[in-house]
């Protein structure tokens, strides 16, 4: 979904990425056509003390799988986001995760990752179903060069998670938004 590209911002005095949450529902709130549909919102904070990847990538997926009702693949959800948190670099360069250090010496950076996911509607065949997702995964964890994660990576790791389940018309061009 490449409308929702439009709300990534880039800090001025950090020059670091964030997705625009605010502007983004306010856009979509106002929307007056019939081809995007607000449907639900949902925001979450998890934090474990000595966890693995896996497990919190498990948690994510089990939150946006209940929260927003998706009914997708509970494996391969939890398979996506384990994937974007043990290839972070890889995703940064191809603009969907950037990197935030710590404000303080021995403190814990994190990682902005963004993450649309697209669902079949099988009860209205010309709609789709779109989560757009950003997730902010911090850990005990000083420098981004020390961010090299694999599933078994065990740390002290806290994320929020804020997710925009919309319904999406197969011939929504986005002009209006």
């Amino acid at each position: 979904m490449k409308f929702s590209g439009r709300y990534v911002k880039v800090d001025d005095t950090t020059s670091k990425k964030h997705f625009d949450w605010k502007n983004f529902r306010a856009a979509v709130d106002r929307y007056q056509a019939l081809d995007l549909a607000n449907f639900l919102f949902r925001s979450t904070f998890i934090s474990q003390t000595n966890v693995t990847v896996s497990t919190m990538a498990k948690k994510i997926a089990t939150f946006l799988d209940d929260a927003l009702r998706a009914g997708v693949d509970l494996h391969e959800l939890e398979t996506t986001i384990e994937a974007a948190f043990t290839r972070l670099k890889e995703k940064k360069g191809k603009g969907v995760a950037d990197f935030y250090p710590s404000t303080e010496p021995g403190g814990r950076s994190s990682w902005e990752c963004r993450l649309w996911f697209s669902l079949p509607n099988e009860y209205l065949r010309n709609y789709f179903c779109c989560m757009v997702t950003t997730i902010r995964l911090e850990a005990n964890i000083e420098d981004e060069e020390s961010w090299v994660l694999q599933g078994s990576t065990t740390r002290t790791f806290s994320a929020v998670v804020d997710s925009l389940k919309v319904y999406v018309s197969k011939d929504f061009k986005g002009h209006y938004f």
